[in-house]
């Protein structure tokens, strides 16, 4: 069954494919905004948090886009936060913390099920978040159904400090 998403009063659906918490996070290539490819990759090579968010579009999403940035901005570690369109643009901002990349083969989209498959924003991509843990696990996905409705920032603080203490890289022998 497919999920439904709500933007403006119009009803649409996502694909099918959904990863879910506690599921290992997937690599994925994408292209970041100087048409390199590079692969997303789900434990970062230096075991930092990080976030996969994606946003149909940036000039609908601006305030919410930029208040993002501008809170992760203000965390006290150091978090890769990776924000994901569907296609390539120019981006007509300067970010402070977030890391802009294209979805162009439609990795993420069909891995992370945020792929529009019906509608006025059909193929682009759902507003969605999913914090991965140092391990590469997903702690946390935000997903409202109503894109007009702005990503839980006080909840993605909580959850953002529950994995930061979750794991000190020292295995279960350490």
């Amino acid at each position: 069954m497919k999920s439904k998403i709500i933007y403006k009063n119009e009803e649409m659906e996502l694909t099918d494919d959904f990863i879910d918490i506690g599921y290992m996070a997937e690599n994925f290539e994408v292209i970041d905004i100087n048409k390199n490819v590079i692969e997303i990759k789900r434990a970062s090579p230096n075991r930092n948090i990080q976030i996969f968010m994606s946003f149909p579009s940036f000039d609908e999403f601006l305030n919410e886009i930029v208040n993002f940035d501008e809170f992760m901005n203000n965390a006290k570690v150091d978090i890769f936060t990776y924000i994901i369109f569907n296609k390539e643009f120019e981006i007509p901002y300067k970010f402070k913390k977030l890391i802009p990349i294209f979805d162009i083969n439609e990795e993420f989209a069909s891995m992370y099920g945020t792929k529009i498959v019906s509608g006025t924003l059909d193929n682009k991509l759902t507003k969605a978040l999913f914090l991965i843990g140092k391990d590469g696990a997903i702690y946390h996905i935000d997903m409202p159904s109503d894109l007009e409705k702005p990503l839980d920032i006080e909840r993605i603080r909580v959850e953002l400090n529950k994995v930061y203490q979750s794991y000190t890289g020292a295995g279960c022998h350490g």
